[in-house]
């Protein structure tokens, strides 16, 4: 509701399916499809069958007479009060975490080529400094207390039993390969394609959407950039795939698809994340 009264989510945006949202936050289908619910009636949103649930084009006056931050407080205030909590605990909690001083991104992983290329895409994406580091206690404490920590949703649970309990690890939404590549699909027999990276994750689900795709294997080189002599046969490819940090290392001479790893909607979130936090 704030997004959409703030002029985040803006008139006609499609939002993530029940399903989506449902596996990113690891919540019921139903649980999700109740809230999508709340937000039509309330008239925030309608559904269009076999599309999804949208931002409506107008608000309903119920909707906009309403004051959103009232709406998502009051029952928070009721709920605390049932359990017998009273305001001024509130008052102190909210202050102490709000007033944390966050000033940048940590994003946590224990592979390191992959933490090289999602800590690249974010610098160019966000204005606070970005930086990375292992999943361990030690690498992690040295951030603690003015850093706002990001990993992928397959590392959140370790990463988050590593921080203090109030710590919040924010999950990068990853963009999806087989829609990336759709454009480029199918590859015509006379191209010969090299995919280059220093993650071997990188490599590995190239090698396996490319093959899905249909494509020759003696059309497509691999080049991983850990090892010498990697550059060898971009002269004779016709186009190269590779990871944004891969990217800055060719030339511009030759033919590039770069592929970002994260999402239009990861960087969203993280930007969101900083003007919420912004004086």
């Amino acid at each position: 509701m704030l997004a959409i009264a703030s002029g985040e989510l803006g008139p006609g945006k499609r939002l993530p399916s029940t399903r989506a949202l449902a596996k990113r936050f690891r919540l019921n289908v139903n649980t999700v499809s109740a809230a999508y619910q709340q937000l039509e009636s309330a008239g925030w949103v309608q559904s269009v069958h076999g599309s999804g649930v949208f931002v409506r084009e107008k608000q309903l006056d119920a909707a906009l007479d309403g004051d959103a931050l009232d709406r998502l407080v009051i029952p928070f205030i009721r709920a605390a009060r049932v359990a017998g909590i009273s305001a001024h605990e509130i008052r102190n909690r909210i202050d102490r975490l709000l007033a944390a001083p966050q000033k940048r991104f940590v994003f946590v992983h224990p592979e390191q080529e992959l933490r090289a290329i999602i800590a690249h895409e974010l610098r160019s994406a966000v204005s606070w400094p970005v930086e990375a580091c292992h999943v361990e206690a030690a690498s992690i404490a040295q951030y603690a207390g003015d850093s706002a920590f990001v990993t992928v949703p397959s590392k959140q649970a370790q990463v988050q039993a590593l921080l203090p309990a109030a710590a919040e690890v924010l999950t990068l939404q990853m963009r999806r390969v087989d829609q990336a590549l759709a454009s480029y699909l199918p590859i015509p027999p006379e191209v010969l394609l090299v995919v280059a990276s220093g993650w071997s994750g990188f490599l590995r689900i190239a090698r396996t959407m490319l093959t899905a795709a249909g494509l020759d294997p003696d059309a497509v080189l691999f080049g991983d950039t850990r090892a010498g002599g990697w550059q060898r046969n971009l002269g004779q490819a016709s186009a190269v795939l590779c990871d944004v940090l891969t990217a800055d290392s060719i030339s511009d001479g030759v033919p590039k698809i770069v592929f970002a790893l994260v999402s239009d909607a990861g960087i969203a979130d993280l930007k969101s994340f900083e003007r919420f936090f912004a004086k």
